[in-house]
């Protein structure tokens, strides 16, 4: 038996009984009805009823008979347009569609939703996520690896937070957790939180133990294990009690590192409001709440599908690391900058006389004046251009080249950023300008702007920037600008 959707008008209902008739020209779409299907019957709005095919009769006209077995729910169209798996039907884009037939996965999904259809508006409300799942679908073997070692770490904390063995925890314990979170990875980082014992074992016992077992509610808990200087661990920084919480309550909580808490503020609209009004610990229980409200397990698992038998929280966590890492990550440097700033962004080229490898070590962009002295004395280009002119003794001065001396000194401004590129095709550094123009107390020195890099690599340009200045401000070339910033955006 086959399963179909119908949209037929509300009024048809009488009794247990639909009569619907389509034109002769939908033949071929009820062509493989048979009676006995089932039918998802609808109106224009909502999905009002399950039935089963009665008779199907063509004179002139064709006329279903429905059977109403169930109708004591309903599924509103633009909810289920919305839902991923249903929302590419074709009878939910084109109202000249009346009957269609459902394969077995989406007569799964509908038949999931009728059975509890408060689920519905809810996955709808958070549709975005669907795209952002789809993604990770594909790259999610990538993501999610070392099954054995986090199986081997949760096993490890399963037996530690017994409050049994809390209660006679030794400082040798304790240690044993460098050697578990991955947060403990960076040696002076281990040798700070477990070199040596700072506090007496019983605070270090009454941190965990307020966590797991201790009164008031889970929020007050986490705010006190996150904040309270009387039950904090020394060493233990948020990355590190972030991780933590995962291992220690692995069926309840994400993995809450910096790096989660922003994909969590990047996906919810509703994260944003919460970090403002809520310390740590506090927003970390909330941003949970928000994580589970949002359907984001089920979508998840609808979606992506189960990748191990650990907790679905570590693959949450995966999830939204992937999402830190390619969408947070992506998008946060076309906001390097609060909406009404006048940031600039640069494009610098790199003479070729110059190692690559020295230039970016040093941190420090610089511009020959020659002989023209301090550029800030001159008020304008032109009186920088006739000054070069002045002192070499020649008309044949470039104004390009002037031109450059005087925005490297003028119009860059402090918080401005700079692609640097070695050559036609090809960008080594973003950066940004940490100091206004210096000029140097060396006598010939060139004068200089200090930066700070934010990406070093090798990202090659698919076709040419072709610039003949070596420094040119690229703030209002938006396209080149989007495609740079999203170059350099990828993983090298």
């Amino acid at each position: 038996m086959s399963t179909w959707i119908m949209r037929g008008k509300s009024d048809h209902t009488q009794s247990k009984t639909i009569t619907s008739q389509l034109d002769m020209f939908e033949q071929f779409q009820i062509q493989n009805v048979k009676v006995g299907d089932k039918v998802f019957y609808s109106d224009s709005t909502h999905i009002s009823s399950i039935c089963k095919v009665k008779s199907i009769t063509i004179v002139d006209k064709i006329t279903l008979t429905l059977e109403i077995m169930e109708d004591h729910r309903s599924l509103a169209y633009k909810h289920l347009c919305k839902f991923w798996g249903l929302k590419n039907l074709d009878i939910f884009k084109m109202e000249d569609i009346k009957i269609l037939l459902l394969n077995e996965e989406e007569e799964r999904l509908l038949d999931s939703l009728w059975e509890v259809p408060g689920n519905l508006e809810g996955m709808a409300k958070f549709e975005h996520l669907d795209n952002h799942l789809f993604q990770f679908k594909s790259v999610a073997k990538e993501w999610i690896k070392d099954n054995e070692l986090q199986k081997s770490r949760y096993q490890f904390f399963k037996t530690f937070a017994k409050e049994e063995n809390l209660a006679t925890m030794n400082w040798e314990q304790m240690q044993a957790i460098g050697e578990q979170l991955p947060a403990f990875q960076m040696p002076l980082l281990k040798d700070r939180a477990f070199g040596k014992q700072k506090v007496p074992m019983k605070q270090y016992r009454q941190s965990f133990h307020d966590l797991l077992f201790g009164e008031g509610s889970m929020e007050m808990r986490l705010d006190s294990f996150f904040l309270n200087t009387d039950q904090r661990l020394p060493g233990f920084g948020y990355n590190s009690k972030g991780e933590l919480l995962h291992y220690l309550l692995p069926n309840f909580f994400c993995r809450y590192t910096n790096q989660e808490l922003r994909a969590i503020e990047y996906l919810y609209e509703d994260a944003k409001i919460l970090k403002k009004k809520h310390s740590i610990g506090a927003r970390i229980y909330h941003y949970q709440k928000l994580i589970n409200q949002s359907y984001l397990i089920d979508k998840y698992l609808s979606i992506v599908g189960r990748r191990t038998e650990l907790s679905i929280y570590y693959e949450i966590s995966r999830f939204l690391l992937f999402v830190y890492e390619n969408k947070y990550k992506k998008e946060s440097f076309n906001f390097y900058h609060d909406e009404g700033e006048s940031v600039q962004y640069w494009m610098y080229t790199l003479p070729k006389s110059v190692n690559p490898v020295n230039f970016l070590q040093e941190e420090l962009l610089t511009f020959h004046q020659g002989n023209l002295g301090d550029i800030r004395q001159y008020k304008t280009k032109q009186e920088v251009w006739k000054r070069h002119r002045q002192l070499d003794k020649t008309s044949k001065v470039p104004y390009l080249k002037t031109s450059a001396l005087f925005q490297f000194c003028h119009e860059i401004k402090k918080g401005d950023y700079v692609f640097i590129r070695l050559k036609e095709n090809q960008i080594i550094a973003f950066g940004q300008f940490t100091s206004d123009y210096l000029f140097p107390q060396i006598p010939y020195a060139p004068s200089y702007r200090k930066v700070q890099w934010l990406k070093i690599g090798k990202w090659l340009i698919d076709g040419r920037l072709y610039y003949r200045n070596r420094l040119i401000n690229i703030t209002k070339f938006e396209s080149t600008l989007t495609y740079l910033l999203e170059l350099i955006s990828e993983q090298n």
